[in-house]
């Protein structure tokens, strides 16, 4: 009779019916109360229904008699990351990495890692096997710290496996445009001509569009990813094409949206406060700059230069020149302030 139970209820499943499925399971379990493979399955149909709340509660029972159950751990750590509660899941990913061993289950730690800008902890793992994805979430990580020889490689080796994946291409044209190696990006562009115009790829087409003085073109871009994803950066760059075409009430438009989107991106706020500089509007730029930010702080400096305050201008050039000895705009100001203060 339970097994007749059990067929029911996959085969609801299996059609969609996720409630009646319940329904089915409920009647297995009340003549095998003990078993949790059950309970997980009305688990997963609560998942599937998107009641987490309920998933839960038939999650913490399986979990109460058996912690290391890992088909539970992994529906867990599901619904966690649905919640956007990354530590929560990341802890759950290496509980279960821990019973399992598996790449599979090292991969899903790598990427709540990368989702929470965890990138050094990435780096400490030690890789026994690294499959095409791992490489991937490797690659990510080295682009994100900056790394992008690093980050190139890695690539490079998902590439050699996944050819025609259009993530690892166009994570390799962002890589080839943060060296600068434009003509590169352009061949890159253009190997993505049938790919499907994600929010990302229309991005980075707004980009190329912009190096190559198509600035109508790449507006477009930009509004189009924005249409699908309202995200703070593609906002902040279409701001940028507005900014080099001197339009200044647009630009100031889209840096505004991008910082409402993500009021701590430091490089958000410098683009509105260079803005306001170059309209003379000081104290507005001022308002934008983090003191803990080394563009930001350079450009106080030379507000500071341009308003008639010379010496704290030279106090704080001079605190921005042990940190970078060699930085010529620093070297251009001081002699300056020291031509008006009669130093030289």
């Amino acid at each position: 009779m339970i097994e007749q139970l059990i067929k029911e209820g996959f085969a609801l499943k299996n059609r969609g019916y996720y409630k009646k499925a319940i329904e089915v399971f409920y009647k297995a379990i009340e003549k095998d109360s003990q078993s949790l493979e059950l309970l997980l399955e009305v688990a997963d149909l609560y998942y599937l229904l998107q009641d987490n709340e309920r998933a839960l509660e038939y999650l913490e029972q399986i979990l109460d008699k058996n912690p290391t159950h890992i088909d539970a751990l992994k529906l867990l750590k599901k619904i966690f990351i649905d919640k956007k509660a990354y530590l929560e899941a990341e802890q759950t990913a290496k509980n279960i990495y821990c019973i399992s061993h598996s790449s599979d289950d090292l991969l899903e730690i790598l990427k709540i890692l990368n989702i929470q800008g965890k990138y050094d902890e990435i780096f400490e793992y030690k890789i026994e096997q690294q499959t095409p994805q791992i490489s991937l979430e490797l690659a990510r990580a080295y682009f994100s710290k900056r790394d992008y020889e690093n980050a190139k490689i890695c690539v490079d080796k998902y590439l050699e496996e996944e050819p025609a994946s259009s993530v690892g291409i166009l994570l390799l044209g962002q890589i080839c445009l943060a060296q600068n190696k434009k003509e590169e990006c352009i061949e890159i562009l253009n190997r993505m001509e049938n790919f499907e115009r994600t929010p990302e790829l229309l991005n980075f087409i707004g980009l190329i569009e912009m190096y190559r003085e198509n600035y109508q073109k790449s507006i477009k871009s930009f509004l189009d990813a924005i249409k699908m994803e309202q995200k703070g950066i593609y906002y902040y760059n279409l701001a940028n094409v507005y900014f080099k075409l001197g339009e200044g009430s647009y630009a100031k438009k889209y840096y505004n949206l991008a910082i409402s989107i993500e009021p701590e991106n430091k490089n958000f706020h410098f683009a509105l406060a260079n803005l306001y500089y170059r309209e003379k509007h000081y104290k507005r730029a001022l308002e934008e700059l983090s003191d803990d930010f080394f563009e930001a702080r350079l450009l106080k400096s030379i507000i500071l230069y341009d308003t008639g305050y010379f010496a704290l201008a030279r106090q704080e050039l001079d605190l921005l020149s042990k940190e970078a000895p060699e930085n010529e705009i620093i070297k251009d100001y001081q002699q300056r302030i020291n031509l008006e203060l009669g130093l030289n």
